[in-house]
């Protein structure tokens, strides 16, 4: 068995490889996390019909063992716990094989008294001339299976059993791994809807088989029939579940509405607990009180961000490392945090929500492997820009080169990655007197020497200077959909770096011209352009007399970057 989902009152427990892991919301209204390992299921359990009876009885031992996790999350002093509590958690897989029968007996006695006596009782007074012992059986198996489908869609409206169906719901969309699932319930063979359906299906062949000798015979033929029922429905429930046929999923709808409702926001956030706490570890360990484990906060970061459409998973490593002081690989070691850590986490993916960006929360962002302070005046650097260091340090090992000018550097980024990652002598300019301050700091920070010149473009360098690269990401976005923008881009970023004139490509045309007088023979010019503006920039190059032109992609297959080699 891969996967089973055991929704509870007020959490969800999920069995996967052996282990099986609970999450709930406690009394207190806190996200609880626990686990244990259950020893592996032999792969002679795993046989097609014979994983029916596995997947009962695995089922039941798995409720069983849930609820002793529960229970233990809930952190309650023994004396006020269940009395059940004490029992269940020494029941054995072996043992459930008892309460199996036990409950086979007791559906038997109930079968007998509200589904054997009413049926019969009222057939006789609706048909009292009939003779017909098919007619008769059918009639009652039939009445049978309404009643007690009649009696399942009354459970499903009481208000105490909307939590159960809710998280069973949420382990549906799980099932079918499909998050944004329309309907909960489009996966059928989740456990509750398993035991319904033997339930419904039992009662209905018994009844229309009707086998009368002796009590005794009576209740071993019945019960040859109930454990043929289970490995049939589980195999047909498989079937349905796995099929891309969408009106067999439907067929099974009859029943799994019956036991599946809709989960809200919380019940998601609290299945995706359980889910990372399997994802990322292969052990259980408990979390002392005072502190909150990681599963559960990555699942509240995940949960806010994506209401906001805002959700990166690396943005939640950043803001946990950030906090932490660690790095990614680090942080996937720890398994909780303190309330104080908690809360100034929560407080970062909060404002992460709103469209702040992370270098503007915690005044710096990591480029390259390097840390750069950040703030209003300058550009926070971007991954893509990423793209344009490494294809200029490719640039200067191939040929030699032992100058770079960085034009609009604004933080800095792509001057102090080259001069850090090379033995280049790195000029960097740009018109913002403050935007040069940060960038001096991040050069002082990360151990570089770089000239830096405050400059409009190439006016005020020096003369006769030339370079063997010229590097640049200069403002491309039109003037007129600035205001367009992303919240975390107009409201953050200076418009100063944003601003590329009317069409896009003002500093585009005045570099490219300008940068001829300003490189070397066989000097590389490259740029960082905006989506869907490397064809205009390469037929820039190519006008302006350079050759070897070309564009290369970012991380997400976009063109961006441009450079070409001024061929004089």
């Amino acid at each position: 068995m891969e996967k089973i989902v055991l929704p509870l009152g007020n959490g969800i427990g999920i069995y996967e490889k052996g282990r099986l892991c609970v999450s709930i919301i406690d009394t207190n209204g806190n996200k609880k996390v626990g686990g244990k390992m259950i020893k592996g299921i032999k792969k002679f359990f795993t046989l097609p019909f014979i994983r029916g009876f596995t997947f009962f009885v695995l089922g039941i031992y798995l409720y069983i063992q849930s609820f002793v996790l529960m229970e233990e999350l809930e952190d309650r002093p023994d004396s006020e716990k269940n009395k059940s509590f004490k029992v269940a958690k020494n029941i054995t897989i072996a043992s459930v094989y008892i309460v199996l029968i036990a409950m086979i007996i007791a559906s038997f006695l109930f079968g007998f008294l509200m589904l054997a006596i009413l049926p019969s009782f009222l057939f006789n007074k609706a048909f009292p001339d009939s003779s017909s012992y098919y007619f008769r059986s059918f009639i009652i198996a039939l009445f049978r299976f309404s009643l007690l489908y009649v009696i399942f869609i009354a459970l499903r409206f009481l208000p105490f059993m909307s939590g159960l169906y809710s998280f069973n719901g949420a382990g549906n969309i799980y099932l079918s791994g499909k998050e944004d699932a329309i309907r909960p319930r489009t996966y059928p063979l989740n456990y509750l809807n398993f035991l319904l359906n033997i339930f419904l299906f039992s009662t209905f062949v018994i009844s229309l088989i009707s086998v009368n000798v002796y009590w005794l015979a009576n209740f071993a033929i019945n019960l040859i029939i109930f454990l043929a029922i289970v490995p049939l429905i589980f195999e047909a429930l498989l079937f349905a579940s796995k099929t891309k046929a969408v009106w067999i999923k439907d067929i099974a709808i009859v029943t799994n509405w019956l036991v599946s409702i809709r989960p809200n926001t919380t019940q998601k956030e609290v299945l995706s607990v359980a889910q990372k706490e399997l994802e990322n570890y292969n052990d259980f360990e408990k979390i002392e009180n005072g502190r909150v484990a990681l599963s559960s906060v990555y699942a509240e970061m995940e949960t806010k961000l994506k209401v906001s459409e805002r959700y990166e998973p690396s943005d939640c490593d950043w803001i946990i490392g950030t906090v932490l002081d660690k790095n990614r690989a680090e942080i996937k070691l720890e398994r909780s945090v303190s309330l104080k850590e908690y809360r100034e986490i929560i407080r970062a993916c909060e404002r992460r929500a709103k469209g702040e960006p992370l270098s503007n929360i915690f005044g710096f962002v990591e480029f390259y492997g390097l840390r750069f302070d950040v703030n209003k005046k300058v550009l926070s650097p971007r991954m893509d820009t990423e793209i344009l260091v490494s294809e200029a340090l490719k640039k200067i090992n191939e040929n030699d080169a032992e100058t770079v000018l960085d034009l609009c550097t604004g933080s800095g980024a792509i001057a102090i990655a080259l001069a850090k990652y090379s033995s280049c002598k790195v000029t960097a300019s740009d018109v913002s007197k403050q935007a040069l301050t940060v960038a001096e700091t991040n050069a002082k920070k990360n151990d570089v020497k770089i000239d830096f010149c405050q400059s409009d473009l190439f006016k005020s360098l020096k003369k006769g200077r030339k370079y063997d690269i010229i590097v640049s990401n200069p403002p491309y976005i039109k003037s007129g959909d600035i205001e367009k923008l992303d919240v975390e881009v107009k409201k953050y970023d200076p418009r100063l770096a944003l601003d590329g004139g009317e069409d896009g490509y003002d500093f585009y045309r005045k570099i490219t011209e300008q940068a001829k007088d300003k490189l070397k023979q066989k000097g590389w010019l490259m740029l960082e352009v905006g989506q869907g503006q490397s064809d205009y920039v390469c037929e820039l190059l190519q006008n302006a007399g350079y050759d070897n032109v070309q564009s290369v992609k970012d991380y997400n297959k976009i063109e961006r970057v441009v450079y070409g080699r001024l061929s004089k």
